[in-house]
């Protein structure tokens, strides 16, 4: 009975111990898809920049930071529906954060400015550049 119970405890043992390094796996992989990432962003490779980000969320779909920076990637690109897109799911993965929202709304209001979506309407606010991060 003893036997049986140190097996047990040495399996739950190996399964905490292999969670914690799929866990530290993960995140070094993500770190190194996003430090490709910015760089490619860096020289304005931004489909490369896309590509990466894009691995990120793969790895971690609830990667706002990742999320946002793609929207920035396809906004360089005129990509600006998927561009929105983008922004709309960094905000409602992290709703508290001003980028994330800033950008979302500077978006949308180039939409509408440009009459994309048919608004010609003029609006007061000001557009900024995106907010990568």
């Amino acid at each position: 009975m003893l036997n049986s119970n140190r097996l047990a405890s040495i399996a739950i043992l190996v399964c905490l111990i292999l969670s914690g390094c799929a866990v530290s796996r993960d995140t070094n992989q993500i770190e190194a898809y996003n430090q490709f990432a910015i760089k490619a962003a860096q020289a304005q490779l931004w489909n490369e920049a896309v590509f990466r980000w894009k691995q990120v969320i793969d790895v971690d779909p609830e990667d706002a930071k990742a999320y946002n920076n793609i929207g920035v990637a396809y906004e360089a690109l005129g990509k600006i529906d998927e561009a929105v897109a983008a922004y709309q799911r960094a905000t409602e993965l992290e709703p508290d954060n001003k980028y994330y929202r800033l950008n979302y709304r500077r978006c949308r209001i180039h939409i509408r400015r440009s009459g994309i979506n048919g608004d010609d309407t003029p609006h007061s606010e000001e557009e900024e550049s995106p907010v990568g991060e």
